[in-house]
């Protein structure tokens, strides 16, 4: 594979399984050097002894995002082992999947600690050593519940507070040469709902009548860990097969 990571280091958070785990493999097949973060050590242990065995340069520690000590203590890692941190990846973040009247405060704070404030703690973290190296790129795996909306309130509202965040501190950090993209996936078929009873219906929604994979979304995280998106900063980017469209639209091309 082109080495466009090569010689880049990267700090993958939630990187132990699922979209986490596919760019963790992706990133270093292109020539990174990535610390897989996560609270699941066996699969996060496992996961970096694949890539080595593969050729690739990984390691583990345990890091729960809701901490701020612990992001100290990666960044810490990071800078020890590699000298620099070029990438953050954020992928962090739990799904509560009950309405707003059935939400109790426990949980919707426990979703925003984890969904949103772990990604401001994450961004902290970075960017003072981003800032003297004047370059970083600062990837969160969003939702397309940030775009449209869903029945979900706690899961789907920190989703918009992610957004917000990426934005304010694309902003805040664009003359340090730091990017700071948001990816907003749809129906992305993986172990967290591939036997779910909903997984045909959501599939035959979906314009392109599939789900998407693990490693469509990792290679699209590839393109903004890349100096290829040098200049792209502040974007929310849907990855969804048209699921998001407003149907009304859709209608409209088919009719044509």
């Amino acid at each position: 594979m082109n080495k466009v990571l090569d010689g880049k280091a990267v700090l993958n958070v939630g990187g132990a399984r699922s979209i986490g785990a596919a760019e963790a493999r992706l990133f270093a097949s292109a020539g990174a050097s990535v610390l897989v973060a996560d609270i699941l050590d066996d699969r996060g242990a496992e996961l970096v002894k694949e890539i080595v065995a593969a050729g690739g340069d990984a390691r583990y520690m345990r890091l729960d995002a809701r901490r701020e000590k612990d992001w100290d203590l990666a960044v810490a890692e990071l800078l020890a082992w590699r000298g620099t941190i070029d990438v953050l990846v954020n992928n962090v973040g739990v799904n509560d999947r009950n309405d707003i009247m059935s939400t109790s405060l426990e949980d919707w704070n426990n979703t925003f600690e984890s969904n949103a404030t772990s990604m401001f703690l994450g961004i902290r973290a970075v960017v003072p050593t981003m800032r003297k190296a004047r370059r970083g790129s600062i990837i969160n795996i969003g939702s397309t519940s940030s775009v449209t909306g869903t029945p979900f309130a706690a899961y789907c509202a920190s989703k918009w507070a992610m957004r917000g965040i990426g934005k304010v501190a694309a902003r805040e950090f664009a003359a340090d040469g730091i990017r700071v993209n948001t990816l907003c996936p749809g129906f992305i078929l993986n172990e967290f709902n591939e036997t779910q009873p909903y997984v045909d219906a959501l599939r035959d929604s979906v314009p392109m009548k599939r789900a998407g994979s693990s490693d469509e979304v990792a290679h699209l995280a590839l393109y903004f860990a890349s100096d290829v998106s040098s200049y792209v900063t502040g974007q929310d980017v849907v990855i969804d097969g048209a699921l998001s469209m407003p149907s009304y639209v859709l209608s409209t091309f088919a009719a044509k």
